[in-house]
């Protein structure tokens, strides 16, 4: 949005990008330390959709505007100046839409103006003593001390954007009034301040979101991702989940996301993509500035790193610290009862049976005896059941039918009744979540028992046949010291 188009009486040449993302990168290294840089933001204010093309949030400053004129001064010769507005009687830069917006935004959110927010405009093909010598239309429609020639000093571009009486604000606020009042997408309920501040974090290297299941961290991600395309729309970013059913809930988490923002992103020009495409897309040597990754595991990490271009970054997600990234921590939990989020952590608990069951020795004996415990208050469609082998699975099915009546299926099965028990690989476990999980497994290492864990909504069982496991979940069980 060329915001001078009818201020001049000649038709306004194009934007010089190459020339104006220069200027806009020196801005960036000069207050880079407490500054926010964005470009071709869509915001919307009730229907109307503004796009604000070069925009600052500063603590000391407020919101600054950047608009762009690029005639020269044999462009101007002989021309005059009027205004944008016939109705404006004040000399001040005029912003159309954009800066209304911006204080409408405020008024919405906080019912007060918390920032100032000041339009300047850069000249890069014109000094000042060129400037001076213009039609006298000019000095009266476009104030200097809104100026920055090409030959304005350093000193006096600080002037300028930060203003001759900088105040304090808060930049959180106006990005929340701004952008949006993110949300969980699944719950549609506001995110806490926790998580908005995680969204708004910045980074220049790699950054983990941290959390355990249920902590809103892949919506978050998700959210964080898109917040830093909306910064930047030219951003080359990619977004991979684990299994092709991870994919279809990150797009739609994207899709939530956007739909409840005050900003615009097409989802269609976000690529998500399962983790199975990785090597396929290191081969083509593609690059990209951003590579985001729900639940990430050490074994992916190096070839997601091979993605990055020279200056790309890593945003991930997982439950555990990773080495040598920067890890965000989500501590609230939405769906994991207190105890066992505490034993996930590490704590010692006196119990935990209400949350969590070991069963040690024969697997099947112990699924049908789970069963019969929950089925007769339980509808099957609320227990999964997971299995380490594959080809047990359908031994498993079989050994479930023949004791209570057909109910439970594979997977993939394409004949599933609508109230049956679907039984799952492993691998599957990050696509799980029901009210109760019933996961068997031969081996574990602590990691991957805080997923086998949370996976239940109301209970996770754990049925093994090897005594590790057994240790395993009693340090996790802390003083409860009796399987169930």
């Amino acid at each position: 949005m060329n915001l001078f188009t009818k201020l001049f009486f000649p038709t306004a040449k194009d934007n010089n990008e190459a020339s104006e993302n220069e200027i806009l990168e020196e801005l960036k290294l000069r207050f880079d330390d407490e500054a926010e840089f964005y470009s071709k933001v869509v915001v919307f204010n009730k229907k109307q959709q503004n796009v604000i093309n070069y925009m600052m949030i500063h603590p000391q400053a407020g919101v600054v505007l950047f608009n762009f004129f690029n005639y020269c001064a044999a462009d101007l010769d002989g021309v005059t100046a009027s205004f944008t507005d016939n109705k404006s009687s004040n000399a001040d830069i005029k912003t159309t839409d954009a800066k209304q917006t911006i204080q409408l935004r405020f008024e919405e959110v906080f019912h007060t103006q918390i920032a100032p927010v000041r339009s300047i405009l850069i000249c890069p093909n014109l000094n000042e003593g060129e400037f001076d010598y213009l039609d006298e239309s000019f000095q009266h429609c476009i104030p200097k001390n809104l100026v920055l020639f090409n030959d304005s000093p350093q000193q006096h571009y600080e002037d300028v954007i930060l203003g001759k009486e900088p105040g304090g604000y808060d930049t959180d606020k106006i990005k929340k009034a701004i952008f949006s009042e993110f949300i969980l997408p699944e719950q549609n309920i506001l995110m806490s301040k926790e998580q908005q501040t995680a969204v708004h974090t910045d980074f220049s290297n790699n950054l983990n979101i941290k959390g355990l299941p249920g902590s809103g961290k892949s919506s978050v991600l998700i959210a964080k991702a898109l917040y830093e395309k909306m910064k930047d729309p030219r951003l080359d970013m990619i977004i991979f989940g684990r299994l092709p059913c991870n994919v279809h809930h990150l797009q739609s988490l994207i899709f939530q996301c956007t739909e409840h923002a005050h900003w615009s992103l097409n989802p269609a020009e976000i690529t998500v993509s399962s983790f199975e495409s990785i090597k396929k897309r290191i081969s083509a040597k593609e690059k990209f500035d951003l590579v985001v990754c729900d639940e990430i595991n050490t074994a992916d990490l190096s070839n997601l790193k091979r993605l990055l271009n020279k200056k790309g970054r890593l945003l991930l997600s997982s439950c555990y610290e990773i080495d040598d990234i920067t890890s965000l921590p989500l501590l609230s939990n939405y769906r994991l009862s207190s105890a066992l989020c505490a034993a996930c952590e590490g704590h010692e608990l006196e119990d935990l049976s209400q949350s969590l069951s070991l069963k040690i020795g024969n697997t099947f004996m112990n699924t049908l005896l789970v069963l019969e415990q929950l089925l007769p208050n339980t509808p099957a469609q609320k227990i999964s059941i997971l299995h380490y082998n594959k080809e047990e699975l359908l031994r498993l099915q079989n050994e479930i039918n023949e004791y209570f009546t057909p109910i439970a299926f594979l997977f993939d099965d394409q004949n599933i009744a609508k109230d049956s028990i679907l039984l799952h690989p492993l691998e599957q476990i990050s696509c799980i979540d029901n009210d109760y999980v019933i996961a068997i497994i031969e081996d574990a290492v602590h990691e991957e028992l805080i997923q086998l864990i949370s996976r239940g909504k109301k209970k996770s069982f754990i049925l093994s046949e090897n005594d590790n496991v057994n240790h395993l979940i009693q340090h996790i069980k802390g003083k409860n010291n009796e399987t169930d």
